[in-house]
């Protein structure tokens, strides 16, 4: 089993520079096998192919990440192999091409990519232009800063520059409900960190989940403020591509009651206190999530 140790930001930037589109190849022991029936077809254009083309994050620790061994890894890569396996009956045959806030939604309606599954929130104003499967994780947008900064909340940041990552939950929550604060946008996370750190800017303002990993990496930062702009996290699809999203929403059912989710976080996420913040964040026996009716970007 691959080692599930935090990010490289060296082999994160060589990663992403270079488009980072390969086949995944290393980190489950599982043998080929014959593929699972999950209730729906495979679709045919997936079938054909031989492998499901997925876009991932590679610079977004726990969740998809590039280890120090230059391999895909986090909880994202985890379900990809998943549903690799379903699909073909081999884990490996999945091609992981690493995306960002900015670019992933272009990557599937251009058919580069099948399935989005790269952090990203459900709103209204994405599910215009692509279709959501169901959920299968939970987070809000909280504060990474200094240890020794004075900010506490979002209520502090009037009049100061926030670092994100264009195309973020986070950036489009600050755009719509706090006009007066100067957003300083990166394309990776790695990059939105270093600026931080060179005090570029007074918080980094990222999903939760993110930063509570960072800040565990990184002593001299803390999490702080109220959770905003939460929303479950969907998988996409290209829009009206009715035999891919019921088949992916078959397979997450699946996994849901298989306790995948769950099980794979405890992996991914090994510190006790962590996993109890998140364990009503993934779908379980008995734990459905629901994206919400209306706006979820609500100040």
């Amino acid at each position: 089993m691959r080692k599930r140790i935090g990010v490289v930001l060296l082999a994160v930037a060589l990663a992403l520079t270079t488009g980072c589109s390969a086949t995944d190849g290393g980190g489950d022991d599982s043998p080929a096998g014959a593929p699972v029936d999950v209730g729906a077809p495979l679709p045919g254009n997936v079938r054909d192919r031989g492998k499901l083309a997925v876009g991932v994050k590679c610079d977004y620790p726990p969740f998809g990440y590039i280890d120090e061994a230059a391999k895909n890894a986090g909880f994202e890569i985890d379900i990809a192999r998943k549903l690799a396996g379903y699909a073909f009956g081999d884990a490996d045959n999945v091609e992981l091409t690493c995306v960002t806030g900015a670019n992933r939604v272009s990557f599937l309606t251009t058919n580069r990519i099948d399935l989005i599954i790269a952090t990203m929130n459900y709103t209204r104003e994405r599910a215009e232009t692509i279709d959501f499967t169901t959920p299968y994780f939970s987070s809000g947008v909280k504060l990474l800063v200094p240890k020794d900064s004075p900010i506490g909340s979002f209520a502090d940041l009037g009049g100061k520059s926030v670092i994100s990552t264009n195309g973020a939950t986070a950036s489009l929550w600050l755009t719509q409900c706090m006009k007066d604060v100067k957003q300083v946008l990166f394309g990776q996370t790695s990059e939105a960190l270093t600026a931080l750190k060179q005090d570029r800017g007074d918080a980094l303002a990222q999903d939760d989940t993110l930063l509570l990993d960072l800040a565990a990496k990184n002593t001299d930062l803390k999490v702080v403020g109220d959770s905003k702009a939460g929303s479950p996290w969907g998988m996409g699809v290209r829009k009206g591509d009715s035999a891919m999203l019921e088949w992916v929403n078959a397979a997450l059912k699946k996994l849901q009651t298989e306790e995948f989710f769950w099980t794979e976080f405890q992996k991914t996420v090994t510190d006790p206190n962590l996993q109890q913040q998140f364990a009503k964040f993934v779908p379980r026996p008995g734990n459905d999530l629901v994206y919400p009716t209306g706006s979820t970007l609500v100040c």
